[in-house]
């Protein structure tokens, strides 16, 4: 061998012992990196073991369920949370040897060998995770009862898997297989309200465990994952019932129960995987197998609805509903969240104020508040079958409720607690219908979320002029006018705060029209500050409610008037003003803050959504100009008034006086209230009764409280306008025949008026005609007046005659003629201002200016 080829293998020698030496450092050190992850995996597990509450599986049964509990704002405990679990708890006996062995084939097919933990399970369970990056699980039947019955199932961590291996093993050694299989299938959750195997069989099939068919076991036991997806049957309200439906259960008055849309995808499917893994662990025979496929297991569905139902408190029910919703949003299907509220042991802090609840409730269980049914509809309902008079004649219906009904909500506008809510009076039974959560037609209460509030943000001033004229809104009858106020006359020229606190219909509805470039625009621009402001039941084009088969939308301006296609319920009307209370700023409503496990871990933090919809300056104006409604002579919402603490609101009432409303606000507080019978019937009084009880119930919620204002936000000025054109005052403006017409208005800065009023006009008239004065006017027969020149001309004769209250104000149109006026009284034979003459259509209703106010007049 040459020196060069010796020299070269002793190189290839020396590369491979090198490369030798490093692979046995890197194992060596790999080894060593295991052990010190080993021992500190051992370390932490011991540690958590350690701290892990011992056990004592001989009350097993006592453990099943644990109430869950909702308490006030102040930490007290206001109602204890009954399951309503369907559960008949079954012994092992009674249960064929089919049904146990489906739940162990699908479950924890090594369950009668393990020690509680399946090491193969979870390495295998890992390889197949590491490889196809799925997260399949490993829980021994063991191990799912301790979760029941001992842990949280909202705790995801490893710490809590090492706690559930734990006491798996525990539970292997207190109990015997077969005890632990009973408790397993007598707490396992299976779909529809069923805890447990007999409940599964009952609710499912309407018969007990022990005669399930092998079929029907399968079935079940199938439904152990995902309940509320594998679940045959569904629930749901007759409404959303479709015709492609298989309906199994009509007789509840308000809930169908249907066949699973989704059966043969997922319910038969899991059933053929228990099967084939019964057949494969030798649990039954081929024959058995195929004898179970072939059987129609649809065809034997038969639900029996045996759930009870809990009495609770409107608030209480409220609060429920929320969290159920809380913790579906929070990745839980219905099912979990449903188990979790009634059998969790949760502990659920509350918004209730307990001291303003018991307030509502003793004021709603005074009769004297609530006005009776108009005589003539009560009669109507008397001859109605079930319908009776009590010794105060109030009427009961068929269903033993008092009617008229009402509703209120009361919350603290900056944070959207819900502090009081009562959702009817003097109710009896089973609370179902909660009429704080139920729409009913708002009538000019919902004129601030419609129209006011947006027309400020939209330019308006509480000083612009809306002339109420007869308009012709509606096409359908385009020579009536539409809307029609109240009191059915015609004001004039007045400003949008006037129009506010009068409740002016012809007003909102021309404001309204005038939000936009057009009238579809300027409907689509109130109906957008509606669901801004949190009303949920604005319907659209896109949006429309069907009612046999025919569409209906809000998208028309008596929407501004509150009619609308479905209505507002007392919770949304409240929630909708909070934004003007709240600065501008939207607070989604709340009824709990926190939701604590049975181990006080905080599992949900219920923080609201908030949005802008007005400035703060906005909000501010409508706000003051709200104030009118309740402080001003001319105000709607007198009745509302709680004293020297300031209100601001808006009353409301239907046509026919069916539905009453007051709606307000005070620096502390907001509470919308709602009266009417659950059959629409005529009142005896409209809004000012739901205006008297909101001052009731506000002024004892605010006892106590320190008098304070609304906070006016920077770039608000004061200014003196004329309250007939909403521009600057001149002299003629304080000589207006009605009296001065200055005002002291406020403006977010920048909005106020800078030209000058062109509206009061001076003019020379021959006083016995009441025209406009010429050269040929007799001297001692004018006088010089004020008069109002509209902007737009108004000519009663295209309008039927009609004329507004202040067109006795209007500056004439005519001109005196001596050949038609003739030349009236001589001077100095009569009288030298000609008043002794008869006089022309304006005689008697101006007020006369002297003489020295025309000379301060004529030199300026």
């Amino acid at each position: 061998m040459s020196d060069k080829k010796l020299s070269r293998q002793t190189d290839k020698d020396n590369n491979k012992k090198r490369k030798l030496s490093i692979f046995r450092v890197i194992l060596v050190t790999m080894i060593l990196i295991g052990f010190i992850g080993a021992g500190a995996v051992a370390g932490i597990v011991m540690s958590i073991i350690k701290n892990t509450e011992p056990i004592d599986a001989s009350n097993i049964y006592e453990m099943l369920d644990e109430s869950s509990f909702i308490l006030d704002s102040e930490g007290q405990v206001i109602e204890k949370i009954e399951s309503n679990k369907f559960r008949v708890v079954v012994d092992y006996s009674e249960m064929p040897e089919h049904l146990t062995s489906a739940f162990v084939s699908i479950e924890d097919e090594r369950f009668w060998t393990h020690k509680g933990v399946d090491i193969k399970r979870i390495f295998g369970a890992l390889w197949t995770n590491l490889r196809t990056g799925s997260r399949q699980g490993a829980s021994t039947i063991n191990q799912q009862l301790a979760v029941n019955l001992y842990l949280s199932r909202s705790d995801k961590s490893y710490s809590r898997k090492i706690k559930d291996a734990y006491y798996g093993i525990m539970l292997n050694k207190q109990l015997s297989k077969e005890q632990i299989l009973e408790a397993y299938l007598n707490t396992i959750y299976l779909g529809s309200g069923a805890h447990g195997v007999q409940a599964a069989a009952q609710v499912y099939f309407s018969k007990d465990a022990k005669d399930l068919t092998l079929a029907e076991s399968a079935l079940i036991a199938g439904i152990t994952k995902y309940p509320s997806r594998n679940t045959p049957i569904i629930t749901l309200k007759k409404e959303d019932v479709q015709e492609h439906h298989v309906v199994l259960d009509d007789s509840d008055p308000v809930y169908t129960v249907i066949m699973n849309d989704k059966i043969d995808e997922y319910v038969i499917s899991r059933q053929k995987l228990v099967l084939n893994a019964m057949k494969r662990l030798g649990y039954i025979t081929e024959t058995e197998y195929n004898q179970a496929l072939e059987e129609d297991v649809k065809s034997h569905l038969k639900p029996n609805r045996q759930i009870s139902e809990n009495i609770s408190s409107f608030f209480g029910d409220l609060v429920k509903k929320d969290v159920i919703q809380a913790l579906k949003d929070s990745g839980y299907s219905e099912d979990e969240a449903i188990d979790m509220l009634y059998s969790g042991g949760l502990r659920i802090n509350s918004t209730l104020d307990t001291r303003i609840q018991k307030i509502l409730d003793e004021e709603y269980a005074n009769s004297s508040n609530f006005p009776k049914i108009n005589n003539a509809d009560r009669a109507k309902l008397l001859a109605k079958e079930g319908f009776t008079e009590d010794s105060e004649k109030n009427i009961r219906d068929n269903e033993g409720q008092i009617q008229p009904q009402s509703a209120m909500v009361i919350s603290d506008h900056q944070t959207g607690e819900i502090k009081a809510i009562v959702g009817g009076r003097m109710t009896s039974g089973q609370r179902i219908l909660n009429r704080a959560l139920t729409p009913r037609q708002p009538g000019s209460s919902i004129k601030p979320i419609a129209v006011y509030a947006p027309a400020i943000e939209h330019g308006f001033t509480a000083g612009s002029i809306v002339d109420d004229i007869p308009h012709y809104f509606n096409k359908s009858t385009p020579n009536t006018p539409w809307p029609r106020n109240f009191d059915k006359s015609y004001r004039g020229l007045i400003t949008l705060r006037e129009g506010v606190e009068r409740s002016g219909n012809i007003f909102a509805v021309k404001l309204a029209s005038m939000l936009s470039g057009d009238q579809n625009s300027s409907i689509n621009t109130m109906l957008d500050s509606m669901k801004n402001m949190g009303i949920t039941t604005v319907h659209t084009r896109e949006n429309p409610l069907t009612i046999n088969g025919k569409k209906y939308t809000d998208e028309t301006l008596a929407t501004a008037l509150g009619g609308m296609t479905r209505g507002v319920s007392p919770l949304e009307m409240n929630t909708a003003f909070n934004v003007l209370a709240n600065k501008g700023l939207y607070t989604s409503p709340t009824t709990f803050t926190t939701v604590h496990d049975r181990h006080g871990n905080l599992i949900l933090e219920n923080k609201p959504q908030q949005h802008r919809v007005i400035t703060e300056q906005s909000a501010y104006i409508v706000t003051d100009m709200l104030r009118g409604v309740v402080s001003s002579p001319r105000g709607t919402g007198k009745g509302a008034n709680i004293g020297s603490m300031p209100v601001a609101g808006k009353t409301g009432t239907t046509d026919s006086q069916k539905d009453a409303w007051f709606v307000g606000y005070t620096p502390y507080y907001s509470a919308s209230v709602w009266i009417g019978s659950d059959q629409p019937v005529k009142l005896t009084s409209g809004s000012p009764a739901a205006a008297s009880l909101w001052s009731k119930v506000m002024k004892r919620v605010h006892e106590g409280h320190s008098v304070k204002d609304f906070e006016m936000p920077s770039d608000i000025v004061r200014v003196n306008i004329c309250t007939i054109s909403g521009k600057l005052p001149t002299e003629l403006c304080a000589l207006d025949p009605r009296g001065s017409t200055v005002k002291s208005e406020i403006f977010i800065k920048g909005t106020q008026p800078t030209g000058k009023c062109d509206v009061h006009v001076l003019a020379d008239i021959h006083v016995p005609s009441g025209k406009l004065a010429t050269d040929l006017t007799p001297p001692w027969q004018v006088q010089s007046k004020v008069f109002v020149q509209r902007p737009i001309p108004y000519y009663p004769a295209e309008h039927g005659g009609i004329t507004p209250l202040d067109y006795i104000y209007e500056l004439p149109s005519g001109y005196y003629d001596p050949l038609v006026d003739g030349l009236g009284i001589p001077f100095p034979g009569g009288s030298p201002d000609g008043t002794e003459t008869e006089g022309g259509p304006n005689e008697g209703e101006i007020e006369d200016i002297d003489d020295d106010t025309i000379d301060s007049l004529d030199n300026n």
